[in-house]
């Protein structure tokens, strides 16, 4: 790890100029937009849909983008050429990005927080370079062995998965009281049940709470609940989301107990996050997984057919740092409706 920390720091300093200091100011991309000059550096960068951010083609003098906070590129838009250069604390939301392992391209599956961890000096500011052939955008090295065997899930797979994460950011979720164990466990710890897949009314409990409405919906009036088929415990909000037009249930008298998709789940987040799935909006409710994929909620094969509470937790994290389709993010969507405050949120999910 000290020896790949090195070249990329190297080959930053190179593309960056020793990396300049970031300044203010924000880009808002309506319409289709051709940057020209050698650096652009902004706050944030929003491509709004059906525009175009354009760059010249990637060579010493061609322009980039040096991003401080967030990028963002909406359904719809699209973002080329040039280069991509973010701070250490920069998001990224609607790009694809990539990374070479002895010359064959890899999707980036780990946060821009996972590629700055890998530097120990905290130094490294990462640098994706706009490939002509793939149209991609790839961090510029090219790796003999893959540098983040470290982050990727011990589920298998390519995908977020149930991996050694998930047990910190679900006790990150029940601090912020977003995710709820389903008991305890003998060494008194709470028992998550991360293994196991999530029930309808569980995926519906947590559409709710992301949505910021979970202390109205636990004392919403249980006698309510149209269905016979619902534990007590779920029946307040259950009655809650039909009233509300969350949940129909599968029939008049059942809501049903089976166990929820990964493409219902993924439906309910991308809702939670401010986008539609109807008359096909933003998404399609059978498909969402070409919207959430944009997001970054990158998903394994192991992930879609062994669907489980724990890979519900690591979707929930990444829905929470990323910007909803208003451009705010999650996090502080909840934060402004009182749901915890910025320094709980800081406090529960300090090494996400």
């Amino acid at each position: 790890m000290k020896k790949f920390a090195s070249l990329m720091l190297t080959l930053c300093m190179v593309c960056t100029l020793a990396a300049p200091t970031l300044a203010a100011g924000d880009l808002d991309v309506p319409t289709d937009t051709h940057l020209t000059r050698l650096r652009n550096i902004y706050n944030s960068v929003t491509v709004r849909s059906g525009a175009t951010l354009s760059m010249e083609n990637w060579r010493p003098d061609a322009p980039g983008l040096e991003i401080a906070a967030s990028l963002t590129v909406e359904p719809g838009g699209s973002i080329t050429g040039g280069s991509l250069i973010f701070s250490r604390s920069a998001t990224c939301i609607g790009v694809a990005l990539y990374y070479r392992v002895a010359g064959v391209e890899k999707p980036l599956t780990v946060t821009l927080a996972d590629v700055v961890a890998s530097d120990p000096n905290d130094d490294y500011f990462p640098t994706f370079l706009y490939d002509l052939d793939s149209g991609h955008y790839v961090l510029v090295a090219n790796f003999s062995n893959d540098p983040y065997e470290q982050f990727q899930p011990d589920s298998g797979g390519t995908g977020i998965g149930t991996d050694s994460r998930a047990l910190a950011i679900a006790e990150g979720l029940k601090a912020l009281g977003l995710f709820n164990g389903v008991g305890t466990n003998a060494d008194g710890t709470t028992d998550f049940a991360l293994d196991r897949a999530p029930s309808r009314v569980e995926a519906l409990v947590l559409l709710i709470r992301l949505l910021g409405k979970d202390a109205e919906a636990k004392t919403y009036d249980a006698a309510k609940c149209p269905f016979d088929d619902v534990q007590e415990w779920a029946k307040g909000y259950v009655a809650y989301a039909y009233d509300n037009g969350l949940t129909n249930g599968m029939s008049a008298a059942k809501f049903g107990t089976d166990n929820a998709t990964v493409q219902q789940f993924e439906t309910f987040v991308l809702r939670a996050m401010g986008y539609s799935d109807a008359n096909g909006a933003d998404f399609t409710w059978d498909h969402p997984e070409t919207l959430a994929e944009k997001l970054g909620i990158v998903l394994g094969p192991n992930d879609v057919t062994n669907f489980s509470r724990g890979t519900c937790v690591r979707i929930m994290e990444i829905a929470l740092r990323n910007a909803m389709k208003d451009g705010t993010s999650l996090w502080q969507k909840l934060a402004n409706d009182g749901v915890f405050t910025e320094e709980q949120y800081k406090a529960a999910m300090p090494q996400l």
